[in-house]
């Protein structure tokens, strides 16, 4: 009985390592796909990608969850705001090396899902004109 009993917590324990891995995703998987697809190279100097953190079965934000990409190169580490905001950089490191997403939500948090927020257009320039000249009284 007893070799039963560590086989059935041996698989118990590699089940929860695994389960552990596919519920985290990949760097590439959450950032837009115009960034996933990008060569390591062609990263330099694109700005950062804001994401909120959201619990899934209501939508609201999640303020204080900890996004950590751990890369051969160094460590990012974000922590969402009051509006469930992060700010992921868009570095070649990371494309090159796709780390694993991992977050740390605040206690009672059960679930999450990332979701990219698309940058505020930039106000269109109104073309400079000339002020007029002021016109001569009629009379």
């Amino acid at each position: 009985m007893r070799p039963m009993r560590s086989l059935l917590r041996l698989s118990l324990l590699s089940l929860g390592v695994l389960s552990a891995c596919t519920l985290r995703p990949y760097y590439r998987q959450v950032v837009p796909p115009d960034v996933a697809r990008l060569k390591p190279q062609q990263a330099q100097g694109m700005k950062d990608v804001t994401m909120r953190v959201v619990d899934p079965s209501t939508g609201q934000p999640i303020p204080g969850a900890r996004v950590l990409l751990d890369s051969s190169r160094g460590r990012v580490i974000a922590t969402s705001d009051a509006n469930g905001l992060i700010q992921l950089p868009v570095a070649p490191h990371l494309l090159a090396d796709n780390p694993l997403v991992e977050v740390s939500l605040p206690k009672g948090v059960r679930s999450y899902s990332l979701q990219v927020v698309n940058p505020e257009p930039e106000p269109a320039q109104q073309p400079a004109t000339e002020p007029e000249a002021p016109r001569p009284p009629q009379g």
